[in-house]
């Protein structure tokens, strides 16, 4: 069964279930549902009669059938029959030892997956985490086992929470979905798929970008590229497809970290894949995407408004895209044209912004024609595609130079959003918000006035429908307004404005109501007469306040005590907190911009060495007592850099900066050893890098990584890279280390053995004996050997049964009871 199966019904037959119908691995074909319905009718006629024998039946039948509905788009008719079945195989379940726990986790798996497709995230949540449960209380009770519908399950378990608006806690389940996939693949046991571990990949990137760290998702999408141009070149009809998609998200990934390069390269190749793809017109059964359906939903759609339709004037971009599902569906007269089309404006929008809107207007032009001949044949299908490609296409437009070409598809694109319905609100309210920035670029600043109020009227009904959802919206769109209403001498109006929308966010969702209480002094700033002295009293007292309460500064705090340091008028900014706190002013609030700019750009320094560098060049700036109440500042957005460079600072000046730079340096570089790509290049880095053999690596180093130090260290760097090149040059390490007694050079051995040649089973044998030889017989369990017995052959399980028992022999002052024990597990007679 295929990881993409389980949880189906499939394969229930072979234990008496009996599933007569299933959804069509090649689409829903004629009289499928009469068929699949007629199977349930009887089914439950049968567990009627004798429900101890019909009743598994019946459950598979239900999950055939919602699969079938599924399949077929019916989204409300698939959840019943999923959760009729959840709760039979629930109480089949009651009894452990009849074997339906796995049936179970795998239905509510399926039933949580039927209930997201519904929109109705807040109920798919409760089954995915009771699915995650089961599999993980299988798979500690049978290790060899489960361990695929684990990682399956905590992938979808991240994703359940995602959609709930979590961003922040996905991101460790996504991470234990690849960590399980990758060791079975590594490993290449039977349960292992590379293209399970690709998607997996793809919705880690997916998070990681999500939860603000852009930088890490970077290298885990790139792996999923490279894993999949191995597929598509064994594979291609299956694999290209894929690979397409996964290249489109790549360029999206590489544009958040500024590498314009990487992500227009990544973006053309997807682009020129699809072209072929869609030449083709068809795609295979299997393919890992349905054709004809990328960008038609509303998490497509934002997934491409991120890479390539931000706001011009705010860059909100938020490149996501969601990770191919597998398909059954049969290719469609408009395969992979939806797909082109999407790659089509997310290319034009990093050409965009590598600053060829030439460029770009050509390749959105294309995306919008072809959106254009799919909503002619689906509208309300590709309605939300053809309004992203308008949108990128307006900017591309107003980039080159002429914004009144940008108004008539960014006006379309608003029309397009309004019909598509309420699930693209957030995408209307920021295209409205395009739509002011080009007519006030245009010269007409009352109906750029009439775009944003609109755009504010619909974040704000998002925001107070989901507390803490829409926030950063909100805020920028009233402040596109509030600016718009200045330029038209409505200030009061403005104020008004911020006023009505922080009362009412005070009691539903005060954290928003604070940010934008914040904004609203900041606003009263630019105003003009007596408004810049009320805003100034308000930032001091809200200031003051805060620190009263014994609150930690935060995003917002940093955001007040900014607007106070960037004001015009120190005098009164000194006179407005003498008068307002009776103390006097504060190190953060005499803070230089310069000063805050320079220990920043200190702070980001790409790497130690640069880092280094830079202090040597402004050491004086850098050592006073003014960078280290800037050092305070930023904490509150970085708290952790800005303590490492506080420390720094502190050794620099107390020991000197190649003292306290070294260490620093030689843990980047030894960071930078572990991932190399291969042996080869592993040791040419070290040959470049000889220092780093004197560094004693972190616990967490791997064990074979350790091992090339130390022997490198103590015999050279031929004996040690001998060893990861050639079995039986190991082997014969091993032999001496037995020999010796040596538990160092052993579990340099076994980490090898597993690490480099997939040999679990010698790898936690000797790294056990290597434990009892050094003396240290606690803190692990021979019994864990039992589980891996059955994945070696029968020669390696006899020579370390040798092996053990010729150490016992030859140490019998060492612990003979734990040596024993691993006799025991490993099959033999202690």
């Amino acid at each position: 069964m295929s990881y993409e199966d389980r949880g189906t019904g499939a394969g229930d037959e072979a234990r008496g279930a009996g599933v007569g119908v299933a959804a069509s691995r090649g689409g829903v074909q004629p009289g499928s549902f009469a068929q699949a319905e007629e199977e349930v009718r009887s089914r439950r006629g049968a567990a009627e009669r004798d429900p101890a024998t019909g009743r598994p039946g019946l459950a598979a039948a239900l999950g055939a059938l919602s699969a079938l509905r599924a399949e077929a788009g019916d989204r409300e008719g698939a959840v019943a029959p999923a959760r009729e079945a959840v709760e039979i195989y629930r109480s089949l379940s009651e009894n452990p030892e009849d074997g339906f726990v796995p049936t179970l986790a795998g239905a509510l798996h399926q039933l949580s997956n039927r209930i997201a497709a519904t929109g109705d995230h807040a109920a798919a949540l409760p089954p995915a985490k009771e699915a995650a449960t089961l599999y993980a209380e299988l798979g500690m009770k049978r290790p060899d086992r489960y361990q695929a519908e684990l990682a399956e399950a905590m992938d979808a378990l991240g994703d359940r929470i995602a959609d709930s608006g979590d961003r922040i806690t996905p991101v460790p389940f996504a991470k234990q979905a690849v960590r399980l996939q990758r060791e079975l693949v590594e490993e290449e046991q039977p349960d292992a798929s590379v293209p399970a571990l690709v998607a997996y990949l793809l919705n880690y990137a997916r998070h990681l970008a999500a939860a603000g760290e852009p930088v890490e998702a970077v290298p885990r999408a790139e792996e999923a590229v490279g894993r999949l141009r191995s597929l598509a070149a064994e594979a291609p009809e299956a694999f290209r497809p894929r690979l397409a998609t996964a290249l489109h998200a790549l360029g999206g990934h590489r544009a958040a970290v500024s590498d314009t390069s990487g992500a227009l390269e990544a973006a053309r190749e997807a682009c020129d894949l699809f072209r072929e793809l869609a030449a083709q017109g068809s795609a295979p059964t299997g393919s890992g995407m349905e054709p004809g359906t990328a960008g038609t939903d509303s998490t497509a759609l934002r997934a491409e408004l991120g890479t390539a339709g931000t706001n011009p004037t705010t860059s909100r971009a938020n490149p996501t895209t969601p990770r191919p599902e597998p398909t059954t569906s049969r290719p469609e007269p408009t395969a992979f044209r939806t797909e082109l089309a999407g790659a089509l404006a997310g290319l034009a929008g990093h050409l965009d912004k590598a600053g060829d809107p030439a460029e770009g207007v050509r390749a959105a032009r294309e995306a919008v024609a072809l959106y254009r001949e799919l909503a002619a044949e689906h509208p309300e299908a590709h309605r939300p595609g053809l309004a992203t490609a308008l949108r990128v296409l307006a900017r591309t437009l107003a980039d080159t130079g002429d914004p009144a070409e940008a108004l008539p598809p960014v006006r379309e694109a608003v029309e397009l959003l309004r019909e598509a319905g309420d699930a693209f609100l957030p995408e209307l309210a920021d295209c409205l918000q395009v739509l002011g920035t080009y007519v006030e670029l245009n010269g007409d600043t009352e109906g750029a006035v009439e775009a944003f109020w609109e755009a504010v009227a619909l974040h704000k009904s998002l925001a107070l429908e989901a507390p803490g959802s829409s926030a950063d919206r909100l805020s920028s769109a009233l402040d596109d307004l509030t600016r718009a209403l200045v330029r038209t001498g409505e200030h009061m109006a403005a104020i008004e404005e911020y006023e009505e929308t922080v009362e009412e966010f005070d009691e539903t969702d005060p954290a928003t109501a604070r940010r934008l209480g914040v904004e609203r002094d900041i606003f009263l700033l630019r105003c003009p007469d007596h408004w810049p002295g009320n805003g100034l009293t308000e930032l001091v007292a809200w200031l003051d306040r805060e620190a009263e309460g014994g609150k930690g500064a935060d995003t917002v705090t940093v955001r007040a005590r900014q607007a106070l340091r960037a004001y015009g008028d120190r005098a009164a900014v000194r006179t407005a907190w003498e008068e307002e706190t009776f103390t006097p002013l504060p190190e953060w609030l005499a803070l230089r911009p310069e000063t805050l700019e320079l220990v920043s750009a200190w702070m980001f320094a790409p790497n130690w060495p640069r880092s280094r560098d830079f202090w040597s060049e402004n050491a004086e700036a850098l050592g006073s007592a003014e960078a280290a109440t800037a050092l305070d500042e930023l904490a509150v957005l970085d708290p952790a850099g800005a303590q490492r460079h506080a420390a720094l600072r502190d050794a620099v000046l107390v020991h000197g900066v190649t003292a306290a730079y070294d260490p620093l340096i030689l843990n980047e570089q030894l960071a930078e050893w572990l991932e190399c790509a291969d042996w080869a290049e592993s040791r040419a880095y070290l040959e470049e890098h000889p220092r780093l053999l004197s560094v004693a690596p972190p616990p967490d180093t791997p064990l074979a990584h350790v091992a090339m130090l130390d022997i490198g260290r103590t015999e050279g760097l031929d004996a040690a890279y001998r060893l990861v090149a050639d079995r039986e040059a190991l082997q014969a390490y091993v032999d001496r280390s037995l020999e010796a007694g040596d538990g160092t050079a052993l579990m340099h051995g076994g980490g090898i053995e597993g690490q480099v040649f997939g040999d679990r089973l010698s790898s936690l044998t000797h790294a056990q004996v290597a434990l009892v030889l050094s003396g240290e017989s606690e803190g692990f369990d021979p019994a864990d050997l039992t589980a891996l017995r059955h994945k070696s052959d029968e020669e390696t399980r006899i020579r370390l049964l040798k092996e053990t028992i010729a150490v016992g022999a030859r140490h019998p002052e060492r612990n003979g009871e734990t040596l024993s024990r691993i006799i025991q597990a490993l099959g033999g007679d202690a």
